[in-house]
C-alpha cells in the first residue's frame, strides 16, 4: 500500500489506537487524527496529559487503524515530532476540535501540543494475508 493510499484510509477511519511507552511499559489509548495530509498524521493533545509527557520523553509510537467492514488493519510505526505551528493549532481549534476553544481562550495555545508522525513503517493486514507476517512498507 502506497503512502497516499494509507492517508486516504486514515481519512476514512481517523481514530487510531496509539501505543506509547512509559517506564518501559506500553500505554494504549484511542486518539482521533486531527490532520491528515502530505506532511503526515498530526495529533492534538492537552499539554498536561500523560500522552504528551510520554511522547515528549520517548517519541516512539505505533498507531493502529481499522476498517470494521473489510477487516483491514493498518499499523504505522515511527517517531513523533512536536509541531509548533500556531496557525495549525488555531485551525484545529477552529475547525476540527472546536470543544477546545474554551480551553485555549482560558489558557492560551500552550494548553495544547501537536505531534506529527511524518515517516515510519506501515504494516497492512487483511484476511487474504492470513497468518503471513505483514510486509513493512515505508510511510
Amino acid at each position: 500500500m502506497e503512502r497516499q493510499e494509507v492517508l486516504e484510509f486514515v481519512k476514512r477511519f481517523p481514530v487510531s489506537h496509539m501505543a506509547t511507552v512509559e517506564d518501559g511499559q506500553p500505554r494504549v489509548r484511542a486518539m482521533q487524527t486531527a490532520v491528515i495530509d502530505d506532511a503526515g498524521l498530526t495529533f492534538c493533545t492537552g499539554s498536561h496529559k500523560d500522552v504528551c509527557r510520554q511522547l515528549s520523553a520517548n517519541p516512539s509510537v505505533e498507531l493502529a487503524y481499522w476498517d470494521p467492514s473489510s477487516g483491514c488493519h493498518i499499523r504505522i510505526r515511527g517517531d513523533m515530532e512536536v509541531v509548533g505551528d500556531l496557525d495549525l493549532k488555531q485551525h484545529i481549534v477552529d475547525h476540527v476540535f472546536t470543544f477546545l476553544k474554551p480551553v485555549v481562550e482560558a489558557h492560551g495555545h500552550e494548553a495544547i501540543t501537536l505531534f506529527r508522525l511524518s515517516s515510519g513503517q506501515t504494516y497492512v493486514w487483511t484476511q487474504a494475508i492470513g497468518h503471513q507476517p505483514p510486509e513493512a512498507l515505508p510511510f
